[in-house]
């Protein structure tokens, strides 16, 4: 008989034990949508992300096709490849990546004014960019010191130039 109490007694606690590591497993995080633009272009998502401990998971293949690429899962070698696809329909580009593309130039913000921008070259102002009435998906346009007009977008609340009017106009894009 007291082997036998001894046997119950060491199989529960280690009934317990596997019951108190499977406990442990779990994670509590909330799936939701975000809204996604890239390079200006608000993209939609075919999937829900998760958020878990402030940070953002996305289905690899649902952020590939945001980023305009092809995803491939070999499952002989477990191995993820991603192809790009053409990129070159891309008409916009942020004001910041526009200054990166002309070193010369510096985008800075106006005093106080949200969305409002100020583009130089030397000092000297070349153009600004107010897009604080401007609603998400609005266009707008500006004109340089040329006299070039460029069009502009406000898109997740940012500002985005259009590429062929800033080439039309001389500057320099990516």
């Amino acid at each position: 008989m007291k082997k036998l109490i001894i046997g119950l007694t060491v199989g529960m606690l280690l009934g317990s034990s596997t019951v108190a590591l499977a406990a442990t497993n779990t994670v509590q995080a909330t799936l939701t949508k975000f809204r996604v633009a890239i390079n200006g272009v608000p993209k939609t998502g075919t999937s829900t992300q998760l958020l878990y401990k402030g940070t953002t998971y996305v289905p690899i293949r649902d952020l590939a096709t945001m980023f305009n690429y092809t995803t491939n899962f070999d499952n002989n070698s477990k191995a993820i490849s991603f192809t790009s696809a053409d990129n070159s329909n891309d008409a916009w580009i942020t004001l910041y990546d526009f200054q990166a593309a002309n070193d010369y130039l510096t985008v800075q913000q106006q005093q106080g004014i949200p969305n409002a921008y100020e583009v130089l070259s030397g000092g000297a102002t070349l153009f600004k960019v107010n897009g604080t009435e401007m609603k998400d998906g609005e266009y707008g346009a500006v004109t340089d010191n040329k006299n070039k007009q460029i069009k502009i977008e406000k898109v997740l609340g940012a500002i985005y130039l259009n590429k062929q009017d800033l080439k039309d106009a001389g500057y320099r894009v990516k």
